[in-house]
């Protein structure tokens, strides 16, 4: 983790760009102090089981989730390769103040596997998403999603913007959004690059394509960087990794346009130091979600909830305490 300062790249709809250091001086423990779960501050903390596990029947299939606190409703949706573990750290933190449910996406673990018949499409996780408050009865949610859990959770809010109350985009991959001639470049080299991942795991070489992936996504050395926790995890879900690839680039419901009718007050974070494709689709988010605001933490790049947890849990606790007020108004 970087222990410097985080900057916030801060745009209010429509308003100019600031930049704000050493928040951590202004409004948090030091960083040496221990974080609400009882780890030293920064540290990656992924928990391999918990206890409370509990189940939900989804569209014919059960999803594991784990849940605590009270108050408002905070949904943490996971990434490639991730599961409900991934979000340890945040759902220790937010849990304090919030009603907290970190689900394991359809085929991650522990839910049963993907196999080569599955179908696995930003449609489906989202129609799972949709179900799972339904079924829980406890919307509306905000939403807080990494990476392709990112994408299912801009997604909702577009097709059920009364299901969410807030939304956290942490790198989403939405490449819908793409459209700058250099970014398509950057699009198309990405997808070369994974057709590699895709060709390892047709041949069965699922260790080697996690590797690989994760390489990819966080820059190189970016396994080997890992926590020994982080890359439990990542290896046990290397299975949805080649159904996940097979319909990874195909077109979402939101792009430049649709984006416009988000009207859900909405933070976007990004890694310093995460790739320039990333970085293209956070600045059109940017530009195209009406109420939206960026924030760049300093020192990270695409794994940014582990590497920079606290950080992280800080941006994402101040702008749900912000906007709580504004969003019981809409509801009520």
């Amino acid at each position: 983790m970087h222990e410097g300062a985080f900057w916030l790249s801060h745009t209010e709809p429509h308003g100019t760009e600031q930049t704000m250091m050493n928040r951590r001086a202004q409004n948090r423990l030091p960083s040496n102090a221990p974080d609400p779960a009882g780890n030293e501050a920064g540290s990656e903390v992924v928990s391999p089981t918990v206890s409370h596990l509990k189940q939900v029947r989804i569209n014919e299939g059960d999803l594991a989730y784990s849940e605590r606190g009270t108050g408002d409703l905070v949904i943490l949706v996971h990434g490639a390769l991730g599961d409900y573990r991934i979000w340890s750290s945040q759902f220790a933190a937010l849990s304090q103040q919030y009603h907290v449910i970190s689900y394991s996406r359809r085929y991650h673990q522990p839910n049963l596997p993907a196999d080569e018949a599955t179908d696995y499409t930003h449609r489906g996780h989202v129609d799972d998403l949709i179900a799972l408050i339904e079924a829980l009865q406890l919307g509306p949610a905000h939403l807080v999603g990494h990476c392709y859990g990112g994408a299912v959770a801009a997604v909702l809010a577009l097709k059920r913007p009364e299901m969410v109350s807030s939304l956290v985009l942490a790198e989403p991959s939405l490449f819908s959004m793409i459209s700058h001639p250099q970014d398509r470049v950057s699009l198309r080299l990405h997808g070369i690059a994974l057709n590699v991942v895709q060709k390892l795991t047709e041949n069965a070489e699922q260790e080697l394509a996690v590797r690989e992936y994760v390489n990819i996504a966080l820059g190189k050395d970016g396994y080997d960087d890992l926590s020994s926790e982080v890359q439990l995890v990542v290896n046990e879900n290397g299975h949805t990794l080649g159904p996940m690839l097979r319909t990874y680039f195909e077109p979402t419901e939101l792009d430049r346009s649709s984006a416009l009718n988000i009207k859900t007050p909405t933070l976007l974070i990004a890694g310093e130091s995460s790739s320039r494709l990333y970085h293209a689709i956070i600045r059109q988010l940017e530009k195209c979600v009406p109420n939206s605001e960026l924030l760049t933490l300093s020192g990270t790049s695409y794994g940014l909830q582990t590497a920079d947890s606290t950080d992280f849990n800080e941006a994402v606790l101040e702008f749900l305490s912000r906007n709580e007020m504004a969003v019981k108004q809409r509801h009520h």
